[in-house]
């Protein structure tokens, strides 16, 4: 066989056939073993082969068991060994072995529950937009069209020279980092947004155009750097997902204005409490993704970490400060930086797991979920020190504030 494909904690059995065997007299003790290169990936049975129990052949053959432990490549080969002059020779063929992680109920209902926490936060954020000011960012959309260019040339950009500098021998990661970077913020920006006093109105408005640009730019991007890092691959995209997600975003932010316009008894009543319960619908989508990959924190190297901490971190640097040139105000440019920098994680994950096969893309997730908590981390200590410091207060009439909100008549 070309290769020994196993399931995790699932066990395979498997006929091994030793032969082309020069037996001596002097070497009547010796006796051959079977390994697995990798003992956490996969565990073959102890079974000691003697030579002396060779049939006048020189060929021996026979079953051994091999059990999956942890997704991953490895290899199964044969040793000898002579216990009388302690020389071992391990043999030139070997066998890869494959494990695929089990999937589970819960993998198939990750997608379709993140998707529903996702339009609970875009209808409890859509009572916060103002069509007004909506309107005048789309009337110069300057806006818009910078976090457009740092959302998907910037950020790929950078993706792209990070992965090269710290994953120059493994392309596979450099495309993890790359997909990491090309998909757009999501809703937990727009939260990051509210608590930070940014400009929401410019936040949704660029959440929207990113989105709803992403079924061009996403298939734009991948089809012309995704052969070039991993050229063995067929590359298929979700593009039924990414239209329903682009759908059904639009129309939760249209439910909420709709809701604020025709119901604003209820909208103040989500005013008093929206900070906490989009704190607790970003929570409930957080932990769901990192529980049900729980799996993948074993994965993270140094490596990994640095770039997840940097991706963010550069992506806001280079944004804010892209903004600025632009003379856009220090709200604005805070907005666009922190929709940049703040990292998606379930849509990487759905990327890599139709255009990879398993268990590769089992192994690449740990490049987003980690970017997308350092990400949050980020944020979570830039807030604290704008609290501590006294700077977490409007600026402008484009700041967030609920307090205005609740006194809107």
């Amino acid at each position: 066989m070309e290769a020994l494909d196993l399931w995790t904690s699932n066990s395979n059995s498997l006929t091994l056939v030793i032969y082309d065997v020069e037996r001596g007299t002097e070497n009547q003790d010796a006796f051959f073993e079977v390994h697995i290169e990798h003992e956490k990936l996969a565990k073959v049975e102890e079974k000691q082969i003697n030579l002396k129990d060779f049939p006048d052949s020189n060929k021996w053959q026979g079953e051994i068991t091999v059990d999956g432990l942890h997704f991953g490549y490895t290899k199964l080969y044969v040793k000898l060994v002579d216990p009388v002059t302690s020389r071992t020779e391990r043999s030139i063929q070997t066998l890869e072995v494959i494990v695929r992680r089990t999937k589970r109920v819960a993998d198939n209902t990750l997608t379709y529950t993140a998707a529903a926490i996702a339009l609970l936060m875009f209808i409890n954020l859509g009572t916060v937009l103002d069509l007004k000011r909506v309107a005048s960012i789309f009337s110069r959309p300057i806006g818009p069209l910078v976090g457009f260019c740092c959302r998907y040339i910037i950020m790929p950009g950078l993706a792209l020279g990070l992965g090269a500098l710290m994953f120059k021998d493994d392309k596979r990661l450099q495309l993890a980092a790359f997909f990491t970077a090309i998909t757009p913020s999501g809703g937990i920006a727009n939260i990051c947004n509210i608590f930070l006093r940014g400009n929401v109105n410019l936040s949704l408005a660029t959440t929207t155009v990113n989105s709803i640009l992403a079924l061009g730019m996403l298939p734009l991007w991948v089809y012309l750097i995704g052969p070039l890092l991993y050229p063995d691959q067929k590359f298929n995209l979700p593009f039924i997902d990414l239209a329903v997600g682009c759908v059904g975003l639009c129309v939760a932010l249209i439910v909420g204005v709709m809701l604020r316009r025709c119901i604003p008894k209820t909208t103040r009543f989500i005013f008093r409490f929206l900070k906490p319960f989009s704190v607790v619908l970003s929570l409930c989508l957080v932990i769901l993704t990192v529980v049900l990959n729980y799996y993948i924190f074993g994965e993270i190297t140094l490596l990994i970490f640095l770039l997840s901490l940097c991706l963010p971190l550069l992506g806001y640097l280079l944004s804010f400060t892209l903004s600025k040139l632009l003379c856009r105000t220090a709200t604005d440019s805070m907005t666009i930086a922190i929709e940049t920098s703040v990292l998606n994680m379930t849509l990487p994950i759905v990327l890599l797991e139709y255009t990879m096969s398993q268990p590769m893309a089992d192994m690449l997730i740990v490049v987003p979920i980690t970017s997308a908590l350092v990400s949050l981390c980020l944020v979570l200590i830039f807030y604290i020190v704008r609290r501590i410091f006294g700077w977490n207060r409007p600026v402008d009439q484009d700041c967030f504030d609920e307090k205005a909100f609740l006194v809107e008549k």
